[in-house]
């Protein structure tokens, strides 16, 4: 069969559908993939190495533009939804997955105009604008999260989970010793600044609390000299701009510190690894506050609102989690519990069904 996977941008839209990708050829073997993105997103780099077939489309982001630029980024849009029809009648694909980011709206308008099987997923807890839109047109609707708000049409959602590369996760069942301390610093592949500032407030602190403790943080390539040289020669603290093994790093972590996009909401929880979430402020529509508050109503994490958050709060949310006897091991459990590693699977086996087409 031909599969077109259509958005990216970040990590957070192109992992899920690598992921995707790689379930539809393990369940159905032979099966083409063409990656529809757009210029200057994160598929550039990512998605060629891989083998995957890429085609990217002019087209920017409208929300948040202004009047002229906004109205200059639609007309991309529609010049993009042009190019992908004609895309479509290229490559045939018998089915169409938009997974978020730029290019997905105007491949999904190329695909329900040309009358191709479609399918959206949403990653986040609330979903965005342009998901609210193509829900009208697409056969089904996959959820990472379930919603606070019933957006979507109920006949046609499902709540997945978000496809998540099993190279990313660590072994299910992994059991932490519960004498161990090791804290884990994410911002996502970019770095938070705020992160990164209150760490090197909060992580020297902790290191004379527990002499034990170790770190691992991650920057963000453009934050990386700057941390480095705040820790100075701090013992058993790891600074690397990019952590590739990050299932490793998820096994041996205990607690992380993190935003909360939703694809490392998902990750952690399905790793059952209990976090400190803070939000980044500047997440369309609020999305990462609500990931945050939907990790922590199910006892998997801690939310610090990044106008709250200070070096002394974080210090004392992490001594606390520390000292409290079974606050970890709880945590843990119920991450776990809320966690989903068959995401991928779910959704694969629903489509195929859908298409007539029989799984190995």
């Amino acid at each position: 069969m031909n599969l077109v996977v259509a958005g990216g941008g970040t990590g957070g839209h192109l992992f899920p559908g690598l992921a995707l990708a790689e379930e539809f050829i393990r369940q159905a073997p032979g099966t083409r993939v063409t990656f529809i993105g757009a210029k200057r997103g994160l598929e550039m780099t990512v998605v060629p190495p891989l083998g995957y077939d890429l085609v990217v489309l002019p087209v920017r982001g409208v929300m948040g533009s202004g009047i002229f630029k906004g109205f200059g980024h639609g007309l991309t849009l529609l010049w993009g939804a042009m190019r992908a029809f004609a895309v479509l009648g290229r490559v045939k694909p018998d089915l169409v997955i938009g997974v978020g980011g730029y290019a997905s709206v105007p491949a999904v308008l190329a695909a329900f105009a040309r009358g191709v099987p479609c399918s959206i997923l949403e990653q986040n807890v609330m979903p965005g604008r342009a998901n609210r839109i193509l829900a009208h047109l697409v056969r089904r609707i996959y959820q990472g999260f379930g919603s606070r708000s019933a957006v979507f049409p109920t006949e046609k959602t499902v709540i997945s989970g978000n496809p998540i590369r099993p190279e990313a996760l660590p072994p299910p069942g992994l059991v932490r010793p519960p004498w161990r301390k090791n804290l884990l610093i994410l911002g996502g592949s970019q770095g938070a600044r705020q992160i990164n500032e209150l760490a090197l407030d909060f992580v020297p602190r902790l290191k004379e609390r527990f002499p034990d403790l170790s770190v691992t943080h991650q920057t963000g390539p453009a934050h990386e000299e700057r941390v480095r040289l705040g820790y100075g020669d701090l013992e058993g603290v790891t600074v690397v701009p990019f952590i590739k093994e990050i299932a490793r790093a998820y096994s041996d972590a205990d607690l992380c510190v993190s935003r909360a996009g939703a694809m490392a909401v998902s990750e952690l929880a399905a790793s059952g690894l209990p976090a400190i979430l803070i939000p980044y402020p500047q997440a369309a529509g609020g999305h990462q506050d609500l990931n945050a508050r939907w990790f922590e109503e199910r006892g998997g994490a801690v939310t610090v609102y990044p106008e709250e958050a200070t070096g002394d709060l974080l210090f004392e949310k992490i001594v606390g989690i520390f000292e409290t006897p079974g606050v970890l091991a709880e945590m843990a459990d119920s991450a776990a519990k809320a966690g989903v590693r068959d995401a991928a699977a779910r959704i694969v086996r629903g489509e195929l069904e859908r298409l007539g087409k029989k799984a190995e």
